[in-house]
């Protein structure tokens, strides 16, 4: 088995009432590239929850997923302390895509194992 360290940082979450997904996708590429571009993350995924009859009741509403690919915890760290910081550039794309966004998103850590 090949071993393996990249770390998915995830958000789950829905658009607010009256946001379409073509005003809203533009800004969250924009934002995830960010990552990709300083260095910390290698890729990133948008995914639309497809329901299926029967299965996910115990899940937290959401209608889409986004995960951030990082090469290792290390980096995932770094990122999540340079958005911590606050600074200009970080924070106006992500108040200008998380304006967009119902205020009940969850976000998770993964690891990858195997």
């Amino acid at each position: 088995m090949q071993e393996t360290s990249s770390v998915s940082f995830s958000g789950i979450f829905a658009l607010r009432d009256g946001v379409s997904e073509e005003e809203f996708l533009p800004r969250l590429h924009v934002f995830l590239q960010h990552f990709i571009d300083m260095g910390f993350a290698t890729d990133y995924r948008v995914m639309r929850r497809e329901a299926l009859e029967g299965f996910g009741k115990t899940l937290p509403a959401f209608t889409y997923r986004s995960e951030l690919i990082y090469p290792d915890l290390e980096r995932e760290h770094a990122a999540y302390e340079y958005v911590k910081r606050r600074s200009e550039q970080v924070r106006s794309l992500h108040v200008t895509m998380n304006s967009l966004v119902k205020p009940d998103a969850g976000f998770f850590l993964e690891t990858q194992i195997a």
